[in-house]
């Protein structure tokens, strides 16, 4: 091939064709790589400049609330917490003092029942008896008073100034107030600082019942 150019072109027409060709392939060369900037830088410009003019949009509203869901499974019971430390000693109760008797002034209450079921003294007739039994007993025996039935007031009213419905007794007096009575009649009484026995006489199987009131002198 180059014979055939150095007899029609010559040496220098060789080189001149060369110099041509090069020429040629550099400038398109340089064309296209200007041209691949060009379309790179274009593309890069265009996707930055999308971006800076999107703006992030306002916030959307609050749902709305779910609803509430079921219950979950009963968890196991926790351990037994441990026992705390013992609080102090309360002070003495009322009206119990030292010696646990019943203080001064001081009243307690009850009922009271007697029957005639002993042996019989007279024809028809049989002994009785009855019991009060206090639940503080007092320093000393009380002075016993048995007050008939109807005869509240009228009866021992300065030893026994209260009533069936509400028995009261004056201090060291012990007051039996009738409620009911089947013809008994008090023979004797017994007085203790824990209570008081009575004896009665009358129809055999009858009774007589009632309630009690003791003041500790």
């Amino acid at each position: 091939m180059f014979s055939i150019l150095r007899r029609r072109f010559g040496a220098a027409g060789i080189v001149a064709v060369v110099a041509a060709v090069f020429a040629m392939g550099g400038g398109a060369f340089a064309g296209g790589s200007h041209l691949a900037r060009v379309g790179a830088t274009g593309a890069h410009s265009g996707s930055d400049s999308a971006r800076a003019s999107a703006r992030r949009g306002p916030r959307g509203p609050r749902g709305a609330r779910g609803a509430t869901g079921p219950a979950g499974p009963q968890g196991p019971p926790g351990r037994q917490g441990d026992a705390g430390p013992a609080g102090p000693r309360g002070p003495e109760g009322s009206p119990w003092t030292a010696g646990g008797t019943l203080p001064s002034g001081r009243s307690e209450s009850g009922t009271w029942i007697a029957a005639a079921a002993g042996k019989e003294v007279a024809p028809g007739e049989s002994e009785g008896a009855g019991t009060v039994s206090f639940v503080i007993r007092t320093v000393v025996p009380p002075e016993v008073h048995l007050i008939a039935k109807g005869q509240a007031g009228k009866e021992h009213a300065a030893e026994c100034p209260g009533s069936t419905s509400l028995p009261l007794a004056a201090k060291g007096s012990l007051c039996l107030y009738t409620v009911e009575d089947q013809g008994l009649t008090l023979v004797e009484t017994f007085s203790s600082t824990s209570g008081a026995v009575l004896t009665f006489k009358g129809p055999s199987k009858a009774a007589a019942a009632g309630v009690w009131a003791v003041t500790a002198p």
